[in-house]
């Protein structure tokens, strides 16, 4: 089959005037054109020939036995666009998916000579193979200036491999567990989405925070505030609070009229997002206290009675759970059926086996290149999507966090 390499060609220069000074170009022009051409033409060829080689080497060809021996098939090659990015129309082989090229993307990517790769579906077996010289994901970037004004807004997750922004609404019945080594960027993500949150006129940012740094006092004064408990001086402030709560949950699963079983956002009935900062530590501090008398609840006990009714009732009537901890074990996040509610997982920079608990077995391959990822680069899985690789915007300064909830989160009344 005769190779295929469409250009992209620069504009029609004309000069001077008449039909042969619009026609004309000079033979520098020409000269350029064509060897350009020339070069687009030779490296279509050489992909083409060491695609073959490729998907052998990552394992997406088949061996069949014929009259004159064994022959190696591998997915067909069709068009190519050489662009930004490269393209190759690539015909499937009879029962592969998308999903088979993509699960060996970037070691097929590295064979072609490329950082990585993307494949989109085109028609019927064929598929669209788009080649990427650079990783989206090495390259830090600002969270723009930017809030929502309803939870049925999406917030900016990040940006994935291939460079695509993310995106998630809260209004979609989704938890999130978030879990990340110290330094690898938690905090910095869940600075920047809050601060789209907090100027929601329909969402109360409500929660526990030991730390006090991303709940507490940059919301003194607004209306998100009251629902919130901080620091380590008072854990039964941190169990009355997620109990409050509860209640609230309580109520409007009671006034659900018939025949409907959810309530929609709104700013009279607003959506709490209930964060836990570093919920480890606030288990392992509660379980430290002193007993109680016979016949009390211990403020533990409490914790996660509280907090597992939130996660297992909440999503119908506008609860929804953000958790951060360094490692997202069952016991540290209250227990193995209390991590399972968590839709929506993102993981920063941890171990193998913490990647593993958290996402499940398909993350094997991705383990050992995430245990050293950069600060912000973190593995995200959600239903209905594949899992992904993220760069999550950062907010600069802590400062910057502060100022933008202060500027931003309606002040109460």
């Amino acid at each position: 089959m005769t190779a295929t390499a469409l250009l992209p060609f620069p504009p029609d220069r004309s000069c001077g005037d008449g039909w042969f000074g619009r026609t004309r170009r000079s033979w520098a022009d020409r000269r350029a054109d064509r060897e350009h051409e020339q070069e687009c033409w030779a490296f279509a060829e050489h992909l083409r020939f060491v695609w073959r080689d490729a998907c052998e080497g990552v394992g997406v060809s088949r061996t069949t036995d014929t009259a004159t021996g064994p022959t190696v098939r591998t997915p067909r090659v069709g068009r190519i666009v050489v662009d930004r990015p490269t393209t190759m129309l690539v015909e499937l082989l009879p029962g592969q998916e998308p999903q088979d090229l993509s699960r060996v993307g970037d070691r097929l990517a590295h064979s072609l000579g490329f950082e990585t790769l993307r494949v989109v579906p085109h028609g019927g077996r064929w598929v669209r193979v788009e080649l990427l010289d650079q990783d989206p994901l090495t390259e830090p970037f600002a969270l723009p200036r930017i809030t929502v004004g309803t939870c049925q807004d999406p917030v900016l997750l990040g940006r994935d491999e291939f460079g695509d922004a993310l995106g998630h609404t809260f209004a979609d019945a989704a938890h999130v567990a978030l879990q990340g080594q110290n330094g690898a960027g938690k905090s910095q993500f869940a600075y920047g989405l809050l601060a789209q949150l907090a100027a929601a006129d329909d969402v109360r940012i409500a929660g526990s925070d030991i730390t006090g740094l991303l709940l507490g006092r940059p919301y003194d004064g607004t209306v998100h505030r009251p629902w919130q408990a901080t620091g380590t001086a008072d854990l039964e402030e941190h169990a009355a609070l997620l109990e409050r709560l509860v209640g609230v949950m309580d109520e409007r699963l009671a006034a659900l009229p018939d025949r409907v079983d959810k309530i929609e956002p709104s700013p009279a009935v607003p959506l709490f997002v209930v964060v836990v900062e570093e919920f480890p530590g606030l288990l392992r501090a509660a379980g430290a206290m002193p007993k109680p008398g016979r016949g009390e609840r211990s403020v533990l006990d409490r914790i996660k009675a509280a907090n597992l009714r939130l996660l297992s009732e909440g999503r119908k009537v506008g609860f929804r759970v953000i958790t951060l901890a360094q490692r997202a074990e069952a016991e540290a996040m209250g227990g193995g059926y209390a991590r399972d509610q968590y839709a929506l997982r993102l993981s920063f920079r941890v171990p193998g086996d913490s990647l593993e608990m958290l996402h499940g077995p398909a993350v094997r391959e991705l383990a050992e290149r995430h245990a050293t990822a950069e600060p912000g680069v973190a593995v995200l899985s959600a239903p209905g999507r594949d899992l992904a690789r993220v760069r999550v915007p950062y907010l600069g300064a802590y400062a910057e966090y502060c100022d933008r909830i202060a500027t931003t989160a309606r002040k109460e009344p």
